[in-house]
């Protein structure tokens, strides 16, 4: 079961954001929805992997009101959920502005979501999974006292985390697209504060388990992904 597991969540890692790329790609001829996902993962690498992984790893670490911050799990998760909103929303909005010069149509934030999400699926989960499946095949599975529901979770976590990452680019998108950059970047980074502080502040808290965190986020990534794709839908149908 662990195998069956770990080949579920690699293909979720890898299968769903590059098969969602080819369905973009095939099926709408728009200029730009490459480029789009590129400029999604490269938001999530920058943002994440190059700045604010680093600081909180190796600059916070030393300083003592981060220790007592974490003492909280009330300020320590909302510090986290917001930095994180602050840095990766940050991101989407500067790529799209800048990067992608007008190309803000809702097949661009599609492939844009992707991109992000599946860059970040790859790296923190999917590279593991590949790692440790050719380690158990090879014999070396005792290496890996893992049990095979929490990997199976691990890998559907990913699908609502893309989910999340697809909407909140829609959302930044569209208010570049409005003119209303400022409401809509808000609205991102609220609900990437709210989602990521959960992890923190439920267990902690309020001593909510795995499955319990897990349901949470997916309501959070599936509301998300509503908003950004009504919102579209509502201008479609206005014009």
């Amino acid at each position: 079961m662990l195998v069956v597991s770990l080949l579920t969540g690699i293909l979720i890692c890898f299968g769903v954001p590059i098969g969602g790329l080819v369905i973009l790609l095939t099926r709408h001829k728009k200029k730009g929805v490459g480029l789009a996902f590129l400029w999604g993962a490269l938001a999530f690498f920058v943002s994440q992997m190059l700045i604010r992984v680093p600081i909180l790893q190796l600059v916070l670490p030393g300083m003592a009101w981060y220790a007592v911050l974490q003492l909280d799990p009330w300020a320590y998760g909302l510090f986290l959920g917001f930095t994180a909103g602050l840095f990766e929303e940050g991101a989407r909005w500067i790529a799209m502005r800048w990067l992608l010069k007008g190309r803000t149509e809702r097949v661009h934030g599609l492939a844009f979501g992707l991109g992000h999400g599946g860059i970040e699926a790859m790296l923190l989960v999917g590279v593991n999974f590949l790692v440790i499946l050719v380690l158990v095949l090879a014999g070396q599975g005792s290496l890996f006292p893992l049990e095979a529901g929490g990997v199976f979770l691990g890998g559907v976590e990913r699908l609502y985390a893309c989910a999340f990452h697809v909407g909140a680019s829609l959302l930044v998108m569209y208010g570049i697209r409005r003119g209303r950059q400022v409401l809509w970047l808000g609205i991102a980074i609220l609900l990437h504060t709210l989602m990521d502080a959960a992890i923190v502040i439920l267990g902690r808290a309020f001593g909510v388990g795995v499955l319990g965190i897990e349901f949470f986020g997916a309501v959070v990534g599936l509301l998300t992904l509503a908003l950004g794709l009504g919102v579209y839908a509502r201008e479609k149908k206005v014009e």
